[in-house]
């Protein structure tokens, strides 16, 4: 039996992160285990049934959503909920920080979050 495995992030931050679990392998899973084989980037849960649940799958997956919110919530219609399994793993906005610092886009980062507050 085939178990699925989605590990979906929210921003570039939380990607880069998994990219280097993964890479390391550092996590429970590998990217053999993942739907795709990568890393998936969904804003929601609606834009993840539409790519990915509507394929079929034979037994129930796991979801691994990595986010920086406590507040959201991963929503799926009622003909899915039961096909699923998500894990919320919540993210520090210093971790988001650090990767940006290391890829050498602070300046960028500073003036969206400016143009974001406007």
């Amino acid at each position: 039996m085939k178990k699925y495995i989605a590990c979906i992030c929210e921003g570039g931050a939380e990607r880069a992160i998994m990219d280097l679990l993964l890479d390391s392998r550092k996590l429970i899973f590998d990217r053999t285990d993942l739907i795709e084989e990568e890393v998936l980037r969904c804003r929601s849960g609606k834009e993840f049934e539409e790519r990915y649940l509507r394929k079929g799958f034979s037994e129930k997956i796991t979801i691994y959503w990595i986010h920086d919110s406590r507040s959201e919530k991963f929503n799926l219609s009622k003909a899915y909920e039961h096909k699923v399994d998500v894990k919320n793993v919540i993210t520090a906005p210093e971790i988001e920080k650090l990767i940006i610092c290391n890829e050498g886009k602070y300046t960028d980062y500073e003036k969206k979050a400016r143009k974001n507050q406007n």
